[in-house]
């Protein structure tokens, strides 16, 4: 995943000399792209006025990248990709596992599943670096939910699809619930000025337009991840118009949907990580004239890096090997599409756990924040490096320390 962000007034796209050329003529910028020499796999577009050519458009198709179009409000617009595969089949079995009571309900169960085991993965690796979050209390309330689950599993043969998938809802519902009641507390911890109370807002329970900077900050994450998932649905073939855990609706896209919830903790670790750096403020973000917030072009460049570290970030994936999240993420939809063409038997999503390597962990920080003149002296650490790494701690930064150090302390 590498996209490349093009934002503001005035952008053109076009073609000179087979080249792909972006300029912004207020900005007095101008990109070129030689034909197979392109490093980005998309284009985000985030501006209300531009112009792009029918050749560039054809030139984006033929080297594969995915062009993303952002509403105002940062949610996806419009994308516009290469051509699908033509599966006729893997449809026909695609819609014949959604009316399989059983069967969807098999993928709905896993689709969940998934999602609850990473967003508490997520809040236990972060439990290390937050007071705020009590893991032990939080496994407690989880495992509680965990009985309400195991009901829905029995009764499911019993039962009205429709009733079963959304008994599976309800129980995702109250596992988010925890979840972003944990996050809601980081995320006011490290910026409590943007006074972040939660998804829902009071004039609009989806929070398609933010309140406040957080919600603009995920939006526009969450953005990313549709767009990024709908390529991957489409190059595999699949309609994304069927889901199996969200109901089939007009004009919505279910499939998508269902994958996004496999990986949004992405997304939220990424807000995480960007808010950590301390690199933004509420200046970097448009108010709208209905009170509305949106990302500028510097905050969404941040966001963007982050998320793309993020998902091509590797991980020990399959045979020892080393895979990139936005591999697995595509690998992950080719299992799906092999159980509904029915050439795998079972069906399980399979995304290897992140791993937060970070060198500022609650016992660390108190170790470091508790040390004596004599603990320190003894440790041969040095007085200045010392008083430097305490005021950081004190002042909520996460600062540097380098290995040599680290190994001393620990």
């Amino acid at each position: 995943m590498n996209p490349l962000l093009i934002t503001g007034f005035g952008t053109s796209i076009n073609v000179d000399k087979r080249k792909l050329i972006i300029t912004n003529r207020l900005k007095d910028t101008r990109l070129e792209f030689y034909p197979h020499k392109i490093n980005h796999d998309g284009i985000i577009i985030d501006g209300h006025t531009g112009n792009i050519t029918f050749e560039a458009m054809r030139w984006l198709s033929k080297h594969n990248i995915n062009l993303t179009l952002l509403n105002w409000n940062g949610q996806l617009l419009a994308n516009v990709m290469p051509e699908q595969p033509k599966s006729g089949k893997l449809r026909v079995k695609q819609y014949q596992k959604y009316l399989d009571c059983n069967n969807r309900f098999e993928i709905a169960l896993k689709i969940v599943q998934t999602k609850v085991e990473h967003s508490l993965n997520l809040l236990e690796g972060l439990s290390k670096f937050y007071e705020s979050i009590d893991f032990v209390k939080i496994r407690k309330s989880a495992e509680k939910e965990d009985l309400f689950l195991l009901g829905i599993m029995k009764n499911s043969e019993k039962q009205d699809i429709s009733k079963s998938i959304k008994q599976l809802m309800t129980y995702e519902g109250r596992i988010a619930r925890i979840y972003h009641e944990n996050l809601t507390a980081i995320f006011n911890e490290l910026y409590p000025e943007f006074n972040f109370t939660g998804r829902k807002n009071k004039t609009n329970s989806r929070n398609y337009n933010a309140s406040d900077e957080i919600n603009a900050l995920l939006n526009y994450g969450y953005a990313i991840l549709e767009s990024e998932i709908r390529k991957s649905i489409n190059s595999v073939g699949m309609d994304y118009s069927i889901g199996f855990l969200h109901e089939i609706n007009q004009s919505r896209t279910p499939l998508v949907y269902d994958i996004q919830e496999l990986f949004r903790w992405l997304i939220d670790v990424s807000v995480i990580q960007l808010l950590e750096g301390k690199m933004i403020k509420k200046s970097d973000f448009i108010i709208t004239e209905n009170y509305h917030t949106r990302l500028g072009e510097d905050v969404a460049k941040l966001l963007i890096e982050k998320i793309n570290s993020n998902f091509n970030a590797r991980c020990n994936y399959k045979n020892g090997k080393n895979y990139s999240y936005q591999i697995i993420l595509q690998d992950n939809l080719q299992q799906l599409s092999n159980f509904i063409i029915d050439k795998k038997k079972e069906i399980g999503f399979v995304i290897p756990k992140m791993q937060l390597n970070r060198n500022d962990d609650v016992e660390l920080q108190k170790k470091i924040l508790n040390m004596t003149f004599d603990e320190r002296k003894q440790l041969g650490i040095n007085k200045s490096t010392l008083w430097y790494i305490k005021k950081n701690l004190s002042e909520g930064k996460n600062p540097k320390i380098c290995e040599k150090i680290l190994l001393k302390i620990r």
